[in-house]
């Protein structure tokens, strides 16, 4: 059975803090002392059965890219090596942040049928690092993906699984206190459910009806986003649904001065930075590829083309494509630094 609730029941193990609790049906990592010298002195994550995650596990967990702004370099960064944009500063510690679905592109070898849907969980908010004294809450979506083009009577395009999920939290933006974020991923594959179009609002436009609906949670808690993930189990359970597409809950930051406070100015210590701009979700074990292919994100076609293609042939669709077995996800980011004041009071 698939399982929704990667922040609920997996962190991280970084180089500071081992993780404490584990699944409810789990006995809890309740010191060190219950790992092997070898584990406490590596460097992994703690998946639901309670185990660290192998180099190969790793490599079949969705991570994020950025798109380089630059000229010249690779086109796609390891978000490690990724210069965060936003300074952050005592005046605006905390930083305002949006989310675009642009792209979500299934691989050759994905059994799509007609009756193919997919539901889609991200869940994105404060890291519990973060050195903020606002509460950890996170901006939750729940999306519905029509993976099947009926009007077409074709597999989607991935230019057609877009979305922009302002509208699921009436226009509000994502809160990230102290610009030290957690995000995650995850897209299951199933049959159409009964209470789909029941759940999901699909709008009819001139082109046809949407392909892609959203629900948000904007600013809920762990134990919230737990009810969530339980409620939406619940529904797909009897639909048998099969994971295509998760990523490990990722520590980001979002402006040098988080970047800074997590790593401690450390030269062995990296940490992930999310810019404004564009960025990629693929799994870890593609980044070969993409560094090999160095690809251009044509975003009229919502996919990714080698940067030796011209455009005559990639028009002309005269080329291998060496990402069409690639299941990969582009999102458009937006990023402002700000302050959060939790201090309302009721007098003048």
């Amino acid at each position: 059975m698939a399982s929704f609730g990667n922040l609920r029941h997996e962190s991280i193990v970084d180089h500071v803090r081992l993780p404490i609790t584990g699944r409810e049906d789990q006995p809890a990592l309740e010191n060190a002392g219950l790992l092997s010298e070898g584990e406490r002195d590596s460097i992994g994550l703690v998946t639901d059965g309670g185990r660290l995650l192998s180099s190969n596990d790793i490599s079949d967990q969705f991570v994020v890219f950025q798109f380089s702004t630059k000229t010249e370099g690779p086109r796609i960064l390891e978000t490690s090596k990724v210069e965060p944009s936003l300074d952050g500063s005592a005046g605006e510690p905390d930083v305002l942040a949006k989310l675009q679905l642009h792209a979500f592109h299934t691989g050759a070898s994905e059994n799509i049928g007609d009756d193919t849907r997919a539901t889609m969980r991200i869940d994105f908010g404060k890291d519990e690092s973060s050195k903020s004294p606002l509460d950890a809450v996170f901006w939750s979506i729940t999306a519905g993906l029509n993976l099947y083009n009926k009007a077409k009577n074709q597999k989607a395009e991935s230019k057609e699984m877009k979305s922009d999920f302002d509208a699921a939290f009436s226009n509000r933006p994502i809160e990230i206190p102290g610009g030290l974020g957690k995000l995650s991923f995850e897209v299951v594959k199933h049959k159409e459910p009964e209470w789909w179009e029941k759940i999901f609002s699909f709008i009819t436009g001139p082109t046809g009806k949407a392909l892609t609906a959203a629900i948000g949670f904007p600013a809920i808690t762990t134990e919230a986003i737990g009810m969530v993930n339980e409620m939406i189990n619940r529904m797909l359970d009897r639909d048998k649904p099969d994971v295509i597409f998760k990523s490990r809950p990722m520590t980001l930051a979002l402006s040098k001065r988080a970047r800074d406070e997590f790593t401690g100015g450390l030269p062995g210590v990296s940490l992930g930075s999310l810019n404004a701009g564009f960025c990629l979700l693929a799994r870890g074990g593609d980044y070969g590829q993409l560094v090999a292919h160095d690809p251009n994100y044509k975003a009229s076609y919502g996919k990714l083309v080698p940067a030796s293609v011209s455009d005559e042939d990639f028009l002309a669709g005269n080329y291998d494509d060496p990402f069409k077995d690639m299941t990969y996800a582009v999102f458009r980011v937006g990023t402002k630094a700000s302050t959060l004041d939790p201090d309302l009071g009721f007098g003048s």
